[in-house]
């Protein structure tokens, strides 16, 4: 393997990639960029493997005379002493590591470090600069936006590199990638041994040895960000995407790299139908998976049959899987065959699924970059209902699941259009579904109330998923102006997510109707949203459709304002008297249902003058009487 090493080799690579983007395939920049990745692919195959150290390198350079960039030098003492010691900390030949202090001698005064120290910001500079030029690589191979001569240049190289093996291994590029995390995480540990050891025995500054450790977990997540990438625009091969499949089983959800990896195994299983490419790319995935049935077997056993580490993680790539081989038997005829199962067997995974916690993984984890401190204070009563969702034989409430603040704008797009997207297959493939489990906890609920006023024992306490499937909407949609028109039936009036809104508006339960108030008002987001949600609520929850006997007359802004009204009548302090009874006090449950009402009513007449007009002028609502009493009731 190579010994050489020369500063920003691929920092300049990969501000070449950059330029090339912007221009066309006859730019002389294109050709020169094309003849330095044929000279750079051997190492970017390689990712971050290095030479290990060597006996008989270390022995020249104990004697003074190494070998740098394929010459042989005569060093001092101190020289073989700083790079023995580089070779050591970074675990690489020491001819490398002799390079590396042979450069960094020139940018010492530049870091203010002594030349060792310079070399390991130097040495980490580079790998960086490798991954993202790897990423800009892969990225632009497959980008509609780029010139087509320049993305068949990129595309070429890119598949290249996805195929190539090396010497020591058998294994893909996207192996290879898995592998690098995996050590990584090794190599992460041992440098916190070392800062948690003597002091004597770190080598270098503390704040240096820091930064090492900072930057090894920042790599891990720019190979888990390559990865991702390379997931969402090429087609994996079988053992790759069971590889991925295997690491993500074993993993922590505390580690930012599943989160990327979710993601990516989510877009790579992903079943849109949302467009006509999105829809033929589908198409594609199922054929794929037609054509080699073995694979597909393989696949399904290993999402299915082996156990996970997190429940609600395996609970949302189950619900995914249950997506894409539904849409298979619809779409490819013998699919059923292959994979060994019916329709009504997907849809039983699809219940385990959410059984599992799919919805409190989807909204919790995969959106918890969403989630700020406001978003918390005001959906604290999503949440508690988020970690009601458990596996069956989970007999504590869920703990809530981590949240990374250093997610790119980039990975919180391609979540939440991925999370969109799974949404919106969900409520449309499977809404037989959401319906019975709807009926089913609504019986339970209504049972538990009957236990508690009769005080009899109940089997166990009722779940709550629907109360979740509402927080997961509410939690992708909050805040996005205009991105969930669909529900409202914009341009499509029977859409599946436009029945699913109608549909919950007949909610009868206390805590599903808070829920479902919450996510209306996630839905109102932007101004002609809100004016769909303003024209849902003036209809009495029928959005513009004609009413029926069976719609609720409680999702209707006439109904919200009256128990308004009726709650600042009763709450309304009288004459001062000592021994008058206290004030009544509103229930728990009537409170988290009135602050819901107030967030959906807030969020339509922010961003809608049409509705914020027509509630303020109607005689009939009263909302500002109303909302002026309420300021001068005694608050319980």
């Amino acid at each position: 393997m190579n010994t050489t090493w020369e500063p920003e080799r691929f920092a300049n690579l990969n501000r070449q990639l950059g330029e090339c983007l912007e221009l066309t395939a006859e730019s002389p920049k294109v050709e020169e960029l094309k003849q330095k990745l044929e000279e750079l692919k051997p190492e970017l195959a390689s990712l971050l493997e290095y030479p290990a150290k060597n006996a008989q390198h270390r022995t020249a350079l104990e004697k003074g005379t190494p070998t740098i960039n394929g010459e042989q030098y005569k060093v001092s003492t101190d020289f073989v002493a700083e790079a023995t010691k580089l070779s050591d900390f970074l675990e690489v030949d020491e001819d490398l590591a002799a390079a590396l202090v042979h450069k960094a001698v020139g940018y010492e005064k530049r870091f203010e470090l002594a030349a060792g120290e310079s070399a390991v910001l130097l040495y980490f500079s580079e790998r960086e600069a490798k991954l993202e030029s790897l990423r800009t690589l892969f990225a632009g191979g497959a980008s509609t936006g780029v010139d087509e001569g320049v993305r068949t240049v990129l595309e070429q190289h890119a598949s290249e590199i996805l195929s190539s093996t090396l010497k020591a291994s058998s294994s893909m590029f996207p192996e290879r990638v898995l592998a690098a995390i995996n050590m990584l995480q090794a190599r992460q540990t041992r440098v916190s041994a070392v800062l948690s050891g003597p002091s004597a025995e770190v080598p270098y500054q503390r704040e240096v040895v820091e930064f090492v450790k900072t930057r090894i977990g920042e790599e891990r997540k720019q190979l888990a960000m390559l990865l991702f990438v390379i997931m969402r625009d090429y087609q994996l091969n079988s053992g790759e995407l069971l590889a991925v499949v295997a690491w993500l089983r074993s993993a922590s959800v505390s580690d930012a790299a599943t989160l990327r990896l979710a993601a990516g195994l989510l877009v790579a299983l992903g079943t849109d139908e949302g467009s006509e490419q999105a829809e033929a790319a589908a198409l594609d995935k199922v054929s794929h998976l037609v054509r080699d049935s073995a694979f597909l077997v393989r696949l399904n056993a290993a999402i299915i049959d082996e156990p996970w580490c997190d429940s609600g993680l395996k609970g949302v790539v189950w619900l995914q899987w249950a997506l894409l081989a539904l849409f298979g038997m619809k779409r490819s005829p013998g699919f059923d065959q292959l994979i060994g199962f019916r329709e009504d067997r997907v849809e039983a995974i699809a219940e385990q699924a959410v059984r599992m916690g799919a919805y409190r993984c989807a909204a919790d984890y995969l959106l918890g970059h969403r989630i700020d401190d406001a978003m918390e204070y005001e959906l604290a009563d999503e949440f508690t209902a988020l970690q009601q969702q458990r596996a069956d034989t989970a007999s504590a409430v869920s703990p809530r699941y981590p949240h990374f603040d250093d997610v790119s704008e980039e990975l919180q797009w391609q979540l939440e259009r991925s999370m969109e997207a799974m949404l919106a297959a969900f409520i449309g493939r499977m809404s037989s579904l959401v319906r019975r489990m709807r009926y089913s906890e609504e019986d339970a609920l209504y049972q538990a109330q009957q236990s508690a006023v009769y005080q009899t024992t109940q089997a166990e306490p009722a779940r709550r998923d629907t109360e979740a499937l509402f927080a997961w909407v509410t939690v992708l949609y909050t805040g996005r102006a205009d991105a969930a028109l669909r529900f409202w039936g914009h341009g499509e009036p029977d859409d599946r997510l436009a029945v699913f809104v109608r549909w919950g508006a007949d909610c009868r339960e206390q805590g599903m109707v808070r829920a479902y108030f919450g996510m209306l008002a996630a839905l109102a987001s932007g101004a002609q949203a809100s004016v769909c949600a303003h024209e849902f609520m003036s209809g009495g929850g029928a959005g513009g459709h004609r009413q029926t006997v069976n719609q609720a007359p409680l999702c209707s802004w006439q109904a919200l304002f009256g128990a308004l009204d009726f709650y600042a009548g009763h709450l309304r302090p009288g004459e001062p008297d000592p021994l008058a009874a206290p004030p009544p006090e509103i229930p728990d449950a009537e409170v988290a249902l009135l602050r819901a009402f107030l967030r959906l009513c807030r969020s339509v007449v922010q961003h809608s003058v049409v509705a914020r007009t027509a509630i303020y002028d109607s005689t009939e609502l009263g909302a500002m009487t109303t909302m002026f009493a309420l300021l001068a009731c005694v608050v319980p």
